[in-house]
């Protein structure tokens, strides 16, 4: 019996084949994969990030740390995008060999099962303050209702799956950018030309490294779990190649453009300005779109990671479970903070000390680890899933270096060394290489414990 069959044969328990690896049949262009990830950045929170890189730099600089922050996540995610492009499995199932299977629950939390829920709860809660600056005197369009009624329809194509949220990124992507365009000249414009761009500044300039690890950090978990998408490439290099792009030139493109109207207009929302040129209508498309296209996302890979650390329930409970965690989030959110951006920023900025990590472990482990030290040339044979496949319950090194790297990472930020997005990144990976291959060449056990993988895929 081939390969492809033994796969047929085994039963998708949980929904998008959250614990097993993508067959061939399931696979998608390279086109398709690029498209999710634009779907998951045609979103407001994008703008507001720029809107957040407003308040520390001018517009040229504003520019550079947006550019050299997300080269950072184009090769970091990149890697990541070809480990699930290679193998055909998600992030979660691929994190059980740098950190073990144990370990992959603990990564599992760090990276997406907790995270995800929040940044759900964050885009719902910008939509809601979107949807209320555009109709301000309803109490259906109060930021916290805004947010509950926004979360809730946010779900839907989550439920559905990945051919659901695909469909709506073809439908949303093109509209989208072309609102956001609209919106950016239109500030321009109002501003008095763009001549005005390059010469207004914040009162205080702060560090490069605080806006690159703010930059990494706003887009962190999605490069860590790039995998969720990739594994569905038709070519192990689809997701990769779509990665790279979408974040090098379209993530760089939408943080200038919520810059600049922030630093031209004060309104640091897209959407308020083209709603100032008459354009209302379009303006909440875009907050509903937008939002529902990267948010749908978000809880649809955190139900994946809640499948793969718990063994529990299925994809569509999880979404419902998740979706509704985050839209209450969300709604007390709005009561406590209403508009300010302080915690969006405080957010980002802990996620870029302590999610990259994981991603740097599992990349020093499958790139060099695994082919250089245990003479596992053959990609295909470096990661392998399936019944009766037996994983280390805890990889000592691999532990180690992620949380070390996080508090590399976090020290660095609070004393202003470097930059330390990439100080954690850095550490993490030269730690785990450090730690492990001097116990492999020793002999000794650096592995742990044993979980043996059921026909579940759990």
């Amino acid at each position: 019996m081939s390969q492809a069959e033994k796969h047929a044969e085994r039963k998708d328990v949980y929904g998008d084949y959250a614990t097993l690896t993508i067959p061939e049949s399931e696979t998608k262009s390279t086109l398709n994969i690029f498209m999710i990830y634009m779907g998951v950045l045609a979103v407001v929170a994008a703008i507001f990030a720029g809107s957040g890189l407003a308040q520390m730099y001018d517009a040229a600089t504003m520019l550079e740390v947006a550019l050299l922050g997300n080269i950072i996540l184009a090769i970091f995610g990149g890697l990541i995008a070809y480990i699930g492009g290679s193998t055909r499995a998600n992030t979660y199932m691929i994190l059980r060999y740098p950190l073990g299977r144990i370990g992959s629950i603990i990564g599992n939390l760090i990276v997406s099962a907790i995270p995800l829920i929040v940044w759900f709860a964050v885009e719902t809660w910008l939509f809601g303050i979107t949807v209320n600056v555009i109709y301000p005197h309803n109490v259906l369009t109060s930021i916290a209702a805004a947010s509950l009624w926004g979360g809730f329809l946010m779900m839907i194509t989550a439920y559905y799956g990945f051919r659901a949220m695909a469909i709506l990124s073809y439908i949303t992507v093109p509209f989208w950018y072309t609102l956001v365009v609209i919106g950016f000249f239109a500030s321009i414009d109002l501003a008095g030309g763009f001549s005005k761009v390059w010469t207004v500044r914040p009162e205080v300039i702060a560090p490069l490294g605080a806006g690159i690890t703010y930059v990494v950090g706003v887009y962190a978990s999605g490069s860590v779990i790039t995998s969720d998408v990739a594994r569905y490439g038709r070519k192990p290099w689809s997701g990769a190649v779509a990665w790279a792009t979408h974040v090098t030139i379209f993530m760089t493109a939408l943080l200038f453009a919520g810059g600049v109207m922030t630093l031209l207009t004060k309104t640091p929302n897209v959407i308020v300005a083209i709603a100032q040129i008459g354009l209302g209508v379009g303006a909440l498309l875009l907050a509903i779109l937008g939002q529902w296209t990267t948010n749908d996302n978000n809880v649809w890979s955190a139900a994946l990671a809640w499948i793969n650390t718990t063994g529990k329930l299925n994809k569509k409970a999880w979404v419902l479970i998740l979706g509704t965690i985050g839209t209450l989030i969300a709604g007390v959110w709005a009561g406590l903070w209403g508009m300010s951006l302080d915690p969006f920023i405080q957010f980002a900025s802990l996620l870029g000390y302590f999610i990259p990590p994981v991603g740097a472990v599992l990349i020093a482990d499958f790139y060099i680890f695994r082919p250089y030290v245990l003479g596992l040339k053959d990609i295909k044979t470096r990661y392998k899933f399936g019944p009766g496949t037996k994983y280390a319950a805890i990889n000592i090194p691999g532990l180690t270096a992620t949380l070390l790297g996080g508090i590399i990472a976090w020290l660095s930020g609070v004393y202003g060394l470097g930059t330390p997005v990439v100080n954690g990144v850095l550490s993490a990976f030269f730690l785990y290489l450090l730690i492990a291959i001097p116990m492999a060449k020793a002999g000794i056990k650096w592995e742990v414990g044993e979980w043996i993988e059921k026909e579940t895929g759990f």
